[in-house]
């Protein structure tokens, strides 16, 4: 038994010895286990990896501080199989989630509103464990783009949506326009002059402040259809006889999906959209009175029509409270006319485009504060007070009183023309009268000194005749057209050459005819010659028709008289004067009988407006110039009728008066309706009383005069 034990205690000295210290170095070096040392079976789980071994994602695109928009696609690598879920800086639900592929890419596509600067993380989880990554960008996403009219058409304005304060640029076809965005982001340009009507491919891109001249992309493609025709005036159907002052049912014919907005002088009645090429409204109340009824029409695009024919109306009975049927307004494209009128042709201000564009839009059925222009945008065809300011003679629509037009006759010749011819009698007496007179009691320039033989040769500047003439017919013609406001639209060149040819009418009636039938009837030879004086009529005449606003106006074309070539008789004068009126009267009577068919039968083309004021400026001009003509003062025709035989001036004088109160009835009713007839009356009785009492005084009161060569010398 020793024996065994002392065995064991020899062998664990000789492991000691040689086997321990191999051991105690693996001990102490950490040496990996030998290659002997066997390997797990397959179906034991693998040990859990260190959390220091899982990789962060990475985020490859966008770039740091790139500038993205639109759809913007994120994409990067992160542990094969984990989940990647995209948060933005603002806060919210994730913008995406997805799952890595084997190979450890992922990608996403997202969409973020346009903003300087924002930050996104990509967050990926794995095994239960988070980790992140994050990138700074900037976004700015394309603008909005459309028509800047009704839906899809446009005037050749655009507008939309955009970072506000930022540079837009718009393209249509292969032209474009630029805007800035106000503090909203709205913006609105108009388009290039030239673009013809059509279909067309519209995109917007836009520049931020902030985005150092870096562009967004272009917007979508979008079709736009764009529309720079004017429609036609609408035609109104104007009830025969006189309507209600409220209630009233008015139509007409117009284009399809236009607003018509019918007016009745400064007054908007009612409103309506187009619809099987016809419109109806009812108007709003109004005050009983006359009024020159007129339509426009706005088309879908926002272009503006002209103004239609003017038609007086007798609107009768009380106001009461108004009931016309609602109706929309025109859309105004992005408006105006309000104001800064919209744009009816591409190229057009914007500015100036928006303000109209609301006042259109604010144009609602029943409001009395919106009145049709006097005169509307067209270009060439554009209406004038010339071409749509008189009245239809007779006839159910006509509006003139003539009972009332012959009492303004009586009275002017009572109170205008027999007046006038006192005071001037009676002033031509005082200076015939004998006696001293002093330098103040001579001419006006206080001359006292003889007006002969203070040259010895009177010197002389020598004109050509026809040049002169010329020059006074333009000049003329220039005066008549400066009788009503003028704009620098093309339609007044128009108006300018139908006036020139109308005056050239009126005075080639005024002496060419009387001096024909004064030889053939009378055998009196009279010539022609030019009247300095009847400019100046014409001025004072064209100042009074702007200082009272007249429409129409009070005009006096006149250039040209009549003179014998010999002394004669104040018979041959008081015949020559009398033919020289009588022709007025015919040809302006004749004109203004048939204005009314000529202005309503031509449309609203150029050619209809050029015959219009052609028309008009021969019945204004000769029944102007016939009644101014027949005061029986200085010079003029109507002294030499007079002087001649007074029963024949005084039926002359009648009718002149009375046409010419016809003519302008409409005009008076517009300085006040009987407030201003008053007014008139007053002012001629006032003319008249103080002619009489002139008279008076030098016939029957004042001493006569000193008789030097009556006065004994001492």
């Amino acid at each position: 038994m020793l024996s065994t034990v002392s065995t064991v205690c020899a062998l664990f000295l000789l492991s000691v010895v040689f086997i321990a210290p191999g051991s105690a170095a693996v001990a102490t070096e950490t040496d990996p286990p030998p290659a002997s040392t066997p390997a797990p079976t397959p179906d034991a789980p693998s040990p859990a990896p260190d959390s220091t071994t899982v990789a962060s994602p990475v985020i490859e695109k966008p770039a740091a501080s790139a500038l993205v928009g639109d759809t913007i696609s994120f994409s990067g690598t992160a542990e094969p199989g984990s989940g990647i879920d995209l948060y933005s800086s603002t806060g919210g639900q994730p913008l995406c989630s997805v799952v890595t592929t084997p190979a450890g890419t992922w990608s996403c596509d997202v969409s973020l509103p346009s903003t300087s600067s924002i930050t996104v993380r990509a967050v990926q989880t794995v095994a239960g464990q988070s980790t992140e990554t994050s990138v700074t960008v900037s976004v700015l996403n394309a603008p909005t783009a459309g028509s800047a009219g009704n839906g899809t058409v446009s005037n050749g304005t655009v507008m939309g949506e955009a970072v506000p304060d930022a540079t837009v640029t718009a393209v249509v076809g292969e032209v474009s326009c630029t805007a800035t965005a106000d503090g909203t982001g709205a913006w609105f340009c108009a388009l290039p002059k030239g673009l013809k009507s059509g279909s067309y491919q519209l995109t917007a891109s836009q520049v931020a402040p902030w985005s150092r001249g870096r562009s967004s992309s272009s917007s979508r493609p979008s079709t736009l259809t764009i529309d720079v025709d004017a429609p036609a005036p609408p035609s109104v159907s104007i009830p025969a006889g006189s309507v209600q002052a409220s209630g009233a049912a008015f139509s007409g014919g117009g284009e399809d999906g236009a607003t018509v907005t019918l007016f009745a002088g400064p007054h908007s009645l009612c409103q309506a959209v187009v619809a099987g090429a016809r419109w109806s409204c009812t108007s709003a109340a109004i005050d009983a009175g006359t009024y020159e009824v007129s339509a426009i029409q706005q088309d879908a695009a926002g272009n503006i029509s002209t103004e239609s024919v003017r038609v007086a109306v007798a609107f009768v009975g009380a106001p009461t409270a108004p009931a016309p049927t609602e109706q929309p307004a025109p859309s105004a494209g992005t408006p105006s006319p309000t104001s800064t009128p919209i744009p009816s042709l591409p190229g057009g201000d914007p500015t100036a485009a928006a303000p109209q564009q609301q006042q259109q839009q604010q144009s609602q059925p029943g409001t009395t504060t919106d009145a049709p222009p006097a005169t509307s945008s067209g270009g060439w065809s554009a209406s004038t007070r010339f071409s749509a300011g008189m009245q239809p003679a007779f006839g159910t629509s006509s509006s003139i009183d003539w009972t009332l037009a012959l009492g303004i006759g009586l009275a002017m010749v009572a109170f205008l023309a027999v007046p006038a011819r006192l005071l001037a009698g009676t002033l031509r007496g005082l200076r015939a009268e004998p006696g001293p007179r002093s330098a103040s009691s001579g001419r006006l320039t206080g001359r006292n000194r003889s007006r002969y033989q203070e040259y010895d040769t009177a010197p002389t500047l020598p004109w050509n005749a026809r040049v002169t003439g010329a020059f006074a017919l333009v000049a003329s013609a220039t005066i008549t057209v400066l009788s009503a406001p003028v704009t620098d639209e093309p339609a007044y060149l128009r108006l300018l050459v139908a006036v020139m040819l109308g005056v050239l009418v009126v005075n080639a009636v005024a002496v060419l005819v009387p001096k024909v039938l004064a030889r053939s009837i009378f055998d009196v030879t009279a010539g022609v010659r030019l009247r300095p004086l009847f400019l100046l009529i014409s001025i004072g005449a064209t100042i009074l028709s702007r200082v009272l606003d007249l429409d129409p106006a009070l005009v006096f074309g006149i250039v040209f008289g009549l003179a014998l070539s010999l002394p004669t008789s104040r018979r041959a004068l008081g015949r020559l004067a009398a033919l020289q009126i009588g022709a007025l009267l015919a040809v302006g009577s004749t004109a203004f009988l048939i204005s009314g068919s000529i202005v309503a039968g031509t449309g609203s083309g150029t050619v209809g407006a050029f015959l219009a004021e052609f028309v008009n400026t021969i019945a204004l001009a000769s029944l102007g110039g016939a009644a101014i003509q027949l005061l029986p003062i200085a010079d003029l025709p109507g002294r030499h009728i007079l002087r001649w035989k007074p029963i024949v001036w005084l039926p002359l004088a009648l009718v002149s008066f009375t046409l010419l109160a016809g003519v302008l009835s409409s005009a008076l009713e517009g300085l006040g309706g009987g407030a201003g007839l008053i007014v008139f009356g007053l002012a001629s009785l006032t003319f008249a009383a103080a002619c009489v009492a002139i008279w008076l005084w030098v016939r029957f009161v004042r001493p006569p005069a000193h008789d030097e060569s009556s006065t004994p010398t001492t």
